[in-house]
């Protein structure tokens, strides 16, 4: 049976490609956002949110907390999708090696499953956000768009993978990353 593990934690070349991923994705994510703002929905300039009642640190601080509150609706949003496609598995939170995560460890889903859950996150909280952007125009959504798509280039990484290894119809959700799988794992043990 062909299959590919992936270990987050000890693949350091996955590591490094995620850190790089990151950094781009976060810098395209914030360039484009700059460019939709300052283009579309407030020409007339841009300034961080809060600085005006907070001084620059209290902004810095404010958009550090916002960006914790995201990244926790985020791991969120993963363990519902763990949920919705199998609701007698256990889903785990945790921090772990600078990293937040939500897994349901064992779990095996479809890969079609494992791609939703894996990239709802990002859609649903960046859509959220752009929406927010253009109701209540204000130029701290760069910030929060940006870093929460730099925060998702280990779910991007992911999703990658998946889609690389289209042969792969099986993913099962680990403590410390996942392994694909051609045919359905239990299939073996029984």
């Amino acid at each position: 049976m062909d299959k590919l593990i992936l270990n987050i934690f000890k693949d350091q070349t996955a590591l490094k490609h995620m850190s790089w991923l990151q950094i781009i994705l976060a810098l395209v994510a914030f360039i484009v956002c700059y460019l939709v703002e300052g283009l579309i929905i407030h020409p007339t300039g841009s300034a961080l949110i809060g600085r005006e009642h907070f001084g620059i640190v209290g902004a810095v601080l404010f958009i550090i907390a916002l960006f914790i509150v995201i990244i926790i609706v985020h791991e969120g949003i993963h363990g519902l999708f763990f949920k919705i496609f199998n609701p007698k598995r256990k889903v785990k939170f945790g921090f772990k090696a600078g990293m937040a995560y939500a897994s349901s460890p064992g779990t095996i889903f479809s890969r079609k499953q494992f791609l939703v859950i894996i990239l709802m996150p990002f859609f649903i909280l960046t859509i959220l956000m752009v929406v927010l952007m253009f109701l209540y125009p204000n130029p701290a959504y760069k910030y929060y768009i940006a870093l929460h798509t730099g925060a998702c280039a280990g779910d991007i990484y992911y999703a990658f993978l998946i889609l690389k290894h289209k042969h792969l119809d099986y993913a099962m959700d680990t403590e410390v990353g996942m392994s694909l799988y051609e045919n359905d794992p239990r299939e073996e043990y029984m």
